[in-house]
């Protein structure tokens, strides 16, 4: 089975409990890089550190997907 989501194929993973372990890292990543924003060295670092969190936001949306087309 596999879900297009943002022009990429996601496939069924192995396991159930996959993408709620990989949630909870991303989750994690999510909350280090957020605390690390208020020590960005000048603007363009400060950019760099927001894109990041706009990765993983992206990730953490593509999880929800998954988890909405496995339900389905």
């Amino acid at each position: 089975m596999s879900t297009d989501t943002r022009g990429f194929s996601v496939f069924a993973l192995d396991h159930p409990h996959a993408v709620r372990t990989f949630r909870m890292k991303l989750e994690r990543m999510r909350a280090d890089r957020l605390s690390e924003l208020v020590v960005a060295q000048d603007w363009p670092d400060f950019k760099r550190r927001v894109g990041i969190l706009e990765g993983l936001d992206e990730a953490l949306q593509v999880c929800d997907d998954i988890e909405k087309a496995e339900r389905a």
